[in-house]
């Protein structure tokens, strides 16, 4: 698709993530990966950040939203409402930016998803 970048969407929580996994993957529990991590990164406190004012709720929407974000690329990051957890935020990481490199790994986990979700 031409304009499309890819990008990293870390969660703010761990609890989080988890929910955004369940919904948009769509897995059951014997295809869900053994090999799960949970990476806590670090962002630079100087780097710019965009926040999205009104998060679409719409599919398509949200992702012309991010595109349009990327394509710009005037922000390291861009805070955007979970549709899942409307009260919760995740972070549309820019890998083209040039502070990207400036963003650490501090952890770098093993993690498992609750098999109760799949019950």
């Amino acid at each position: 698709m031409p304009g499309h970048i890819s990008s990293g969407h870390p969660a703010a929580s761990p609890s989080l993530a988890v929910l955004e996994v369940m919904v948009h993957l769509d897995l059951t529990s014997d295809l869900l990966p053994d090999d799960l991590r949970l990476l806590t990164i670090e962002l630079p406190d100087d780097a710019p950040f965009a926040e999205l004012a009104t998060c679409p709720t719409e599919d398509d929407a949200c992702l012309a939203a991010g595109q349009a974000f990327l394509n710009d690329g005037a922000a390291l990051g861009m805070m955007v409402r979970s549709v899942v957890v409307p009260q919760e935020q995740n972070i549309l990481l820019n890998p083209r930016r040039h502070d990207m490199v400036r963003v650490s790994l501090r952890a770098n986990d093993a993690f498992e998803i609750d098999p109760r979700f799949f019950a």
